[in-house]
């Protein structure tokens, strides 16, 4: 009777776990993919460098190439700073720099032009040359981006025929396009330059299609000429003239919504047209005419005086992950490097910062989001041509309501020698998502690939791939998510991520497998698969293809490949990871953190460095495959002086940095509303309080000719909303006061890859 028992029992669990655990299925059997059809843009350089589009992708020397673009305005960071500003978008994975041009920013009075100083568009793009990132103008004439009347200048916004075709606005318009063009020539891509795209009107969609088909000719007259032409898709354009791409936005966080916003579709993997709302699959034009693309994928939204909200760093990653699961071949970010609005020239309600809370903020330093995005662009970096060619699959009954947390968003690219990867969603804004227990399973022309059981933690957006190539090597799967590729002398190193809470299984075509050399695993064949799982104390399997190459794969933790950079130089490749801040300056690496004088990275493969680093080599444990270099710099005492008084504080002595340092950081805890920073009367910016304790950084070496800086903490607004009620409390009954401010040196440390 026990034993009868006790089988019941064993059978019962066993039914509980079989009914715990659902299946989802992704159906490519009968995969149609598009026709690709030529888009009349394209343009070569001096060096013989290649440009063109067509409906599916974008291309590079007539291979599909996947952009990455990030939005910095330089008229809102200063001048002296530009260069590394842009070296960090760079190191960021990114390719190109978006730039609005705002008209009321350069025509200051009636005829009278400024194109000086931090309004230096020129010099600007002559940077962006230098250190190979190409541009995109947009060059409005409107154009918003919390902008005094969106950019026009007060007698343009005055103006009664703006945003037509009526002849005084279009005079005007061509006198601005005029002076764009005086600035930009040169610096297009067919003169050598890196200005390859310019965007022309923004949302503009209550207007006239004609309007578009009149600004590109006036541009075009004016001598504005980049390869690609763009519109936000939210535009009205004659799209059967085939004369601008429609590139789409979303944001998950929204700063013209209360607090924010609530929970959004963004994650549904829906085929939008601007902004996720009211209607999932909303279309406007015909989205098979032009590649995917997006212009304005919100890493951050900015706050008002009245609104607050706090960005979370995997919300900004799954939102990214989405639009890439569900097509798009160009993402654009709309803000990945906040700024500082010119004095008079905010629009109403919004503070002097425009941080954004983007990847790179206002002061330059890295929010969390920078790291989380990283992963995924060196994903497309490295994988982006085979992922730009493969086709859209959706599931089959696709998660419809933003606020369903039971069943699994999933979506599939699939590409036509049936390789592809299989995104999955378990992360929603403003919903907390429960783990699940799923089997996934992907059917194809000629096989059905099972993936094993897997948990899939909430809060997360991991992706596998199936039939994944690699040397003469086809993974069938891979319970891993892949982020960088590195080729050597013929051997590639392949990076995978380890999702939390999901063991390292693969299966590898025995048809492709010369011999598996690493030891210390658990492998088993069924039918033509070699099946591994990969111990918990491995991290590496060095495999041979039946070509006789050799492929290694690296598996990481999730906080390795958040600091994780990879570095190119004189045709070498090599892999680090630091938790430093990493700035690449063509094999020149700047390792930055704050209060630490002491740098560690790791580097692979080993020894990459060479011999003239082997002094800096460390003995303690490293991670498989990587050496472990210190590089430790003299710490500082800083002159900086500074006095606190309640609700205030001034800041000395801080003209002059130190040898390797590259920023006197001054980071304050305040209670209020919000902090200021004057130089006399005059506020220089604020930082407005959302709940967020990380504290304020504030950057000094920008102030570096003032004698002084004033931080003034404000007394609590009862119109703000979007703060937690006991952050509230708080700030009523304490203060407003300064809680702690001190300076702390950044310091730098620089090596050179070889």
């Amino acid at each position: 009777m026990k034993k009868i028992f006790t089988s019941i029992i064993i059978l019962f669990v066993l039914f509980l776990a079989t009914f715990s655990q659902s299946a989802y299925e992704i159906n490519a059997v009968n995969i149609k993919f598009k026709q690709k059809n030529v888009i009349a843009m394209s343009g070569q350089n001096p060096q013989g460098v290649k440009l063109s589009v067509n409906s599916l992708y974008f291309e590079k020397d007539g291979k599909p190439w996947f952009p990455l673009m990030g939005e910095m305005h330089y008229n809102r960071v200063p001048q002296a700073l530009w260069e590394e500003e842009i070296l960090k978008m760079k190191s960021a994975g990114l390719s190109i720099i978006a730039t609005y041009i705002f008209w009321n920013e350069h025509e200051t009075a009636k005829d009278v032009w400024d194109w000086k100083g931090n309004r230096d568009l020129r010099r600007f793009i002559g940077l962006c040359a230098k250190n190979d990132m190409y541009v995109w103008l947009r060059v409005g004439p409107w154009s918003h981006g919390e902008q005094l009347y969106g950019g026009f200048p007060q007698w343009i916004e005055d103006m009664k025929g703006k945003r037509s075709n009526a002849p005084e606005y279009l005079s005007q318009v061509k006198e601005f396009f005029y002076q764009i063009s005086r600035q930009a020539e040169g610096g297009y891509f067919k003169n050598g330059g890196p200005v390859i795209g310019v965007q022309l009107e923004n949302e503009y969609a209550s207007g006239q299609a004609a309007h578009i088909t009149e600004l590109k000719r006036v541009a075009q007259e004016q001598g504005i000429s980049p390869v690609f032409w763009t519109v936000t898709a939210n535009t009205v354009f004659d799209e059967n003239k085939m004369e601008v791409i429609p590139l789409q936005g979303s944001y998950c966080y929204r700063g013209w919504e209360k607090g924010g916003g609530g929970a959004t579709k963004d994650f549904l993997y829906g085929n939008d047209q601007w902004i996720m709302t009211d209607a999932l699959g909303k279309l406007y034009y015909d989205i098979d005419r032009f590649p995917r693309g997006l212009c304005e994928q919100g890493c951050g939204s900015q706050m008002t005086y009245n609104n607050r909200f706090i960005v979370e760093p995997h919300i900004v990653e799954a939102h990214l992950q989405n639009q890439i699961g569900r097509g798009m071949n160009l993402v654009g970010y709309y803000m990945f490097h906040g700024g500082t609005q010119t004095p008079g020239l905010k629009e109403p309600g919004c503070p002097e910062n425009y941080d954004f809370q983007s990847p790179i903020g206002e002061f330059g330093f890295l929010h969390p989001s920078y790291r989380y995005l990283k992963i995924l662009h060196q994903f497309i970096n490295d994988f982006g041509s085979d992922l730009a060619q493969m086709q859209v699959v959706p599931a089959p009954n696709p998660v419809k309501n933003e606020l369903n947390t039971i069943d699994l968003r999933y979506i599939a690219r699939v590409g036509s020698n049936n390789s592809g990867y299989l995104f999955v969603s378990n992360a929603q804004v403003r919903v907390p998502m429960p783990d699940k227990q799923v089997q996934l399973r992907v059917r194809l022309k000629d096989e059905t690939i099972e993936f094993p059981a897997i948990n899939i933690k909430g809060e997360t957006s991991p992706f596998f791939p199936f039939n994944f190539k690699a040397n003469g090597l086809n993974f069938k799967y891979i319970t891993a998510q892949p982020f960088a590729r590195l080729s050597n002398k013929g051997e590639e190193t392949i990076f995978f991520l380890q999702p939390e809470g999901i063991p390292t299984k693969l299966a590898i075509d025995k048809s492709t497998l010369g011999n598996v050399i690493t030891r210390g695993i658990t492998k088993n064949q069924t039918g033509e698969l070699l099946n591994i799982i990969l111990k918990e104390n491995q991290n590496s399997l060095r495999i041979t293809s039946k070509n006789g190459k050799q492929t290694e794969l690296v598996f990481v933790s999730r906080e390795d490949a958040e600091n994780a950079w990879k570095i190119t130089n004189n045709g070498k490749e090599l892999l680090l990871i630091t938790d430093a801040d990493v700035i690449d300056n063509n094999g020149q690496v700047e390792l930055r953190q704050i209060n630490d004088p002491a740098f560690t990275c790791y580097v692979y493969p080993q020894d990459a460095l060479g011999k003239n680093y082997d002094r800096m080599k460390t003995n303690s444990p490293g991670k498989a495959g990587f050496t472990r270099y210190s590089f430790n710099i003299n710490p500082v005492v800083l002159p900086v002086k500074i006095e606190v008084n309640n609700d205030k504080a001034i800041v000395r002595n801080f003209s002059v940095l130190p040898e390797n340092v590259s920023d006197i950081v001054v980071n304050i805890n305040y209670i209020g509303s919000e902090c200021v920073v004057k130089n006399g009367n005059a506020i220089l910016t604020d930082n407005l309080f959302n709940g967020d304790e990380g504290g304020w950084l504030v950057g000094l070496k920008r102030y570096k000719n003032l004698p002084s800086l004033l931080f003034e903490a404000k007394k609590w607004n009862d119109n703000i909303y979007g703060v937690l009620p006991e952050k509230v409390k708080e700030a009523k009954e304490k203060g407003p006061v300064i809680k702690d401010i001190q300076a702390m040196p950044q310091y730098r440390a620089v090596f050179c890859v070889n």
